[in-house]
This record gives C-alpha cells, sequence and structure tokens, in this order.
C-alpha cells in the first residue's frame, strides 16, 4: 500500500505545481468566476445572517466559489477566488494545498476568509499566507459568524457543497495573488487620500451617513 501512495502523491503534487503556475484567466472567466463568488456569498448570507455584517466591517475578503478536494488516500485541494475590499473586486487568488494525511471522499465545499485589517490582507496579496496546523474554520450556521474572534487577522467559513466532510484540514493552504491591476491602483490611491485626511479629533463632526455595504458589485 505504501509503494502505491507514494507514486501517486509525486504525481498529485506536480499537478498543483502546474495549477500555480497556469495563465491568468481570461476576462470571461474572471466574469464568470465573480458571478460564483456573488452566489457563494449569498449562499452563506442565507445560511447565517450574521456573515452580511463581517463583511460589511471587514477590510476585506476572497470568496472561494468551490474547493475541491482529492480522493480516499491522497488528501489536496485547489481552487479559485476573488479578492474584494470595499466590494470591489482587487484581484484574483489560487488556491493549492498538498498534504499525505489519508483523507476520505471527494470534498466540495466553498471557502470564506475575512481579513480584519490592512496588514492581514497585505500578506494575502503578496503571496505571504500558509495555513498550519493550527488553521481552523466555522462551518456556516446560523449565529456562527456572529461569535468568534479573529486570529492572526483572519476568521475562516466553509459552506459545504457535496461530498464527505470528514476530517477537513486547512493546513498547507497556500495563496498566489494576481490583482486586478487598475481597481487596485484605485484602491491604493483611496487608501493614500484617508492616510492623508486630516487628524479628525480637530475637525468638527460630519454628519451621519448611512452605512456603506461591502458586497460584490
Amino acid at each position: 500500500m505504501r509503494k502505491f501512495i507514494f507514486p501517486l502523491l509525486t504525481v498529485f503534487a506536480a499537478g498543483l505545481m502546474g495549477c500555480e503556475s497556469s495563465e491568468p484567466p481570461s476576462p470571461a472567466q474572471t466574469a464568470a468566476m465573480h458571478d460564483e463568488a456573488r452566489a457563494a456569498l449569498e449562499r452563506m448570507q442565507a445560511q447565517d445572517s450574521t456573515v452580511k455584517y463581517l463583511v460589511d466591517n471587514s477590510y476585506g475578503y476572497v470568496v472561494f466559489p468551490e474547493i475541491g478536494e482529492g480522493a480516499v488516500g491522497i488528501g489536496g485541494a485547489s481552487g479559485k477566488g476573488i479578492v474584494y475590499q470595499s466590494g470591489h473586486r482587487v484581484g484574483e487568488v489560487n488556491l493549492t494545498q498538498a498534504s499525505l494525511g489519508i483523507q476520505i471522499g471527494g470534498q466540495t465545499f466553498a471557502e470564506l476568509i475575512v481579513f480584519q485589517n490592512q496588514k492581514a490582507l497585505n500578506r494575502l496579496m503578496n503571496d505571504g499566507y500558509e495555513f498550519g496546523a493550527d488553521a481552523s474554520a466555522t462551518f456556516v450556521k446560523e449565529g456562527a459568524a456572529g461569535s468568534g474572534d479573529f486570529v492572526h487577522g483572519v476568521r475562516i467559513f466553509i459552506l459545504p457543497k457535496g461530498g464527505l466532510m470528514a476530517g477537513l484540514s486547512l493546513n498547507g493552504q497556500k495563496f498566489h495573488f494576481t490583482a486586478n491591476t487598475q481597481q487596485w491602483n484605485q484602491q491604493n490611491q483611496n487608501d493614500q487620500n484617508e492616510n492623508n485626511q486630516p487628524n479628525p479629533a480637530n475637525q468638527p463632526a460630519p454628519a451621519t451617513q448611512p452605512s456603506q455595504s461591502n458586497q460584490p458589485k
């Protein structure tokens, strides 16, 4: 059995590396991914109404509409996601995961990663994220997003789509970010403008404005 598994792992790891070096998605593929990400987020919000509040008050987030895991004996996963900041798409992310652990079933799920602050989001954009053995996710159910804390500036949510979800692990998930140049430059300019604003402590209180949704546009 051992002689059988390790050659398969070698082939599987090579396949994951091939995914990382794939060409950027076409405009049509990106538009389709955006629609799928928005639909996945809406499904999460339908099952847990507190997800919307968390997303709307976050610094940014990434939605993976579908992540597929390997079959018995070969743990691994891959998927593509859309990164949003202030409700605008700022780029895409490729997720890969290779694991030597024995896993059961071909698991398929949507994943939402919420970023608490700019530092946490920048780590993703600088390809600085790789989840370790201590990474954990919350399964989407009513009220789940309303409790719990950010860990290292992130919170992770999982919505099963099919397959057996026993033994799901985030350990080894890696992320490769590709910027949407126009939106990314605009967001950077907005951040710089905000940082250059006068100290609000010395300014009169502004009129109350309605809250702005951080939902995908």
